[in-house]
């Protein structure tokens, strides 16, 4: 954050401590939400706001004296940087901080410090709102944090779940630093190879290049797959630094990404940290509901053994529920300080339709849980037909993996239009390209059977016309209705599928649910019940592994804040590193291209899909990236205000402010860069701001270019994450702490 002088504003109306709140009620409202300065004898005692009043309603205001209820001001240099501000109104008590200045030469033996000014919390926190980003996910973990640089937040960045430094890791594989841009990866993502396939990739929505017409946004996804995959050929390995031992011990229900990110950063911060799973294995829905096709098992092992090899007690074959033979919740909460709970929605919904309990009628999610431990489903027909009921991801799995496994014909049924079905497009034309038939606006009305009960074939209605929500492009379920007379479609089957919807089997009664039978609790994971947190899809619902990711990263810091292990140390001290950036200019010469696919004849076995990158096209769509994470530096020293960067940038993105003159202020942009002047302004000097709108700049150096002093460049300033070190893998296998309850 800046410094006070760049916050402080003119002192406030004064008051006597002996004046009564009812006499100073009209000047405190005149000038809300400024307080009052209380002085006695020219000396500042501390100050009064309308808070004070509040909470003396129900009382005689004109009996309550200013000198009663008023709070400390301390006092600080106007030059003090607003950290020093903050930690002194904290540590005693108050909502303002004086700022002041000396009086008096430099080398005057007396130098008093006369009060010019104040710095109210109000002004801090909106300080905060618009300058800085919640960097919680970091390992470092310090929240709200800022050099008193100007660093501005990248779109991608600030629309990515879990924050990751995007710009840096892609401007690094530019260069060809592809392990840099791994490690940089690794400070927010434990899950790269997964995450480099299968994220939703909210980033490249909201990416500045593909904010103008015509252009498409940098394949950022694609370009966290490349890191990994080279780190991974390379045999490395994240070596993390775990904290001395703080007594504290958290149990994680649930191994999945929101349970192994949460227990990940507990670790590192030297927690003792023990994991819960009803499945044999750890990974949760990556490793029991995506088929292998969609990525390498390989590296998820591996991203998995670097974070059980911090120490992580993992405890499988162990089901949280209320049974005879589960771990109970209360007994969790019992010997652990914090538990956290994350169980997903692992169970598949099955419509209840005449003909959904015979025996060939399965759900998506145990369909593809049988798949993951290398078994063949029951009742799967080889050489026979499947129909999946659904349109969404979990639906188009199926689809592909029954098609794998040597169905003879396939059919995705739902009551969307094709071009609004839930399933990303690249799946579905991946789907169809080997034999996937799709119907679509009908509803499943009953499952048939011969004599013997075995499936014969499923009939559907046709629906209406349908609505879908403006805003969120989501289907309007009171709007599906059938079509008044139509025949019913009726298409031949053994094996049923449902991928229509996913269910979240209730851990006990010590958990709150809400009326969705879902858990209650906050984006923070707090669930009301002392020391129990639940985060992850089992609270928001089915939704994308970077979110699960990123619930873990916010209860990890819940669970120490509430702990009392995330309070802030002046004693701490974050390092950082600040780098030139790359040109990217010529950037615009390249299109955006995606990984290729494997040809579709080569599609009918579980090998991956998705083919890697060769270095080359993996630099050149590096290069695409406009580095927004980069920031002008202006030597203050050698500016002369002159504007020829206000005049040749091709964006407007820049103003250059004289003060004196009347010069156009056309950027919109709040990011002071620059403050400097020359000589005395009334004798021929200057004195003047820069600032930027960095929404609008791209990065594109041309002020660079035409500074006729040399005074601007473009640096990256990075917190330096120093919990993990790169080392090559273990050549023997990792004693992971693994422990099997039956």
């Amino acid at each position: 954050m800046p410094e006070l002088d760049r916050l402080a504003i003119t002192l406030g109306a004064e008051c006597d401590p002996d004046d009564s709140l009812l006499d100073i009620l009209s000047p405190l409202r005149a000038q809300y939400p400024v307080p009052l300065v209380v002085i006695r004898d020219d000396v500042i005692e501390g100050t009064v706001g309308l808070e004070v009043v509040v909470d003396a309603f129900g009382h005689d205001l004109a009996a309550v004296r200013v000198g009663e209820v008023m709070r400390p001001a301390p006092q600080l240099d106007i030059g003090e940087a607003t950290e020093h501000g903050v930690a002194a109104m904290r540590a005693g008590g108050a909502a303002t901080v004086i700022v002041t200045e000396s009086q008096g030469g430099l080398f005057s033996r007396q130098r008093d410090q006369r009060p010019v000014g104040m710095v109210t919390d109000a002004l801090v926190l909106a300080t905060i709102g618009k300058n800085v980003t919640d960097k919680a996910p970091m390992k470092i973990l310090s929240g709200h944090r800022d050099l008193g640089f100007n660093v501005p937040v990248s779109p991608c960045q600030r629309n990515c779940p879990i924050k990751q430094d995007i710009a840096t890791y892609v401007d690094y594989v530019s260069q060809g630093r592809y392990v840099d841009s791994w490690t940089v990866i690794h400070e927010t993502n434990p899950f790269p190879s997964m995450l480099g396939r299968l994220c939703n990739h909210p980033c490249e929505t909201d990416c500045k290049r593909g904010w103008d017409p015509g252009e498409e946004p940098v394949t950022i996804r694609s370009i966290k797959r490349f890191s990994t995959d080279f780190a991974f050929a390379q045999n490395l390995w994240i070596d993390y630094k775990i904290a001395p031992p703080n007594g504290r011990r958290v149990a994680v229900v649930g191994a999945g990404p929101a349970g192994l990110t949460c227990a990940l950063d507990l670790r590192v911060q030297g927690y003792d940290v023990a994991v819960y799973e009803r499945e044999s294995k750890v990974g949760g829905l990556l490793s029991t509901s995506i088929p292998p096709f969609r990525f390498d098992h390989r590296q998820l092992q591996w991203e998995l053994d670097m974070i059980l090899a911090t120490g992580i007690e993992v405890h499988t074959d162990s089901n949280i529920g209320t049974g005879e033979n589960d771990v109970k919740i209360d007994d969790l909460l019992a010997e652990y300080d914090a538990v956290f709970v994350s169980i997903g929605m692992m169970k598949g919904r099955i419509l209840p339709i005449p003909g959904s309990d015979f025996p060939q009628v399965t759900d998506a999610m145990t369909f593809l849980r049988q798949i993951s431990y290398d078994r063949i489903p029951p009742h799967f027909p080889v050489a026979g037909r499947v129909v999946v009921v659904g349109g969404g991801a979990i639906a188009t799995d199926a689809c592909q993996s029954s098609i794998k496994l040597g169905a003879k014909e396939v059919w995705m049924v739902a009551i969307e239009p094709e071009d609004r079905l839930p399933a990303f497009g690249n799946e579905l034309h991946e789907a169809k390209e080997i034999g996937l038939h799709i119907k679509c606006g009908v509803i499943v009305k009953e499952i048939h059977a011969d004599e013997r009960g075995n499936v014969t074939e499923v009939s559907f209605a046709p629906l209406q016309p349908m609505e879908f929500d403006p805003l969120s492009g989501k289907l309007i379920f009171a709007s599906v209705k059938e079509a008044e007379g139509a025949e019913r479609w009726t298409v031949p089957a053994d094996l049923v599928i449902f991928a229509s919807g996913q269910i979240m089997e209730a851990p006990g009664d010590t958990v709150p649910l809400t009326q969705r039978g879902l858990v209650a609790a906050d984006r923070g994971g707090h669930t009301g019940v002392d020391r129990l947190f639940c985060g992850g899809d089992c609270v928001q619902g089915p939704s994308f592994i970077v979110d699960a990711v990123a619930w873990g990263h916010r209860v990890a810091r819940s669970i120490r804040e509430y702990l009392g292990d995330d309070l802030p140390s002046d004693e701490r001290i974050y390092q950082t590193t600040v780098e030139r950036t790359d040109d990217h200019r010529q950037s615009e010469v390249f299109a955006r291209t995606d990984p290729p696919i494997l040809e579709a004849s080569k599609r009918y076995d579980m090998s991956e899909c998705e083919l890697p990158w060769s270095d080359r096209e993996a630099i050149v769509q590096s290069i695409r990236c406009f580095q927004c994470d980069s920031v002008h530096h202006y030597d203050t020293a050698v500016c002369v205000l002159c504007g020829a960067c206000d005049d040749v940038c091709p964006e407007k993105a820049i103003d250059v402010v004289v003060f004196g003159e009347d010069r156009e202020r056309s950027s919109g942009g709040e990011t002071m860069v620059c403050h400097t002047s020359g000589g005395d302004p009334g004798a021929g000097g200057y004195e003047g701001e820069i600032y930027i709108n960095y929404d609008r700049c791209t990065n594109c150096r041309i002020c660079e270019d035409h500074c006729p002093v040399n005074c601007i460049t473009f640096e990256r300033v990075r917190f330096i994450d120093d919990t993990m070190r790169v080392v090559e893998k273990p050549r023997i296998s990792v004693e992971l702490p693994l422990v099997a309850v039956h």
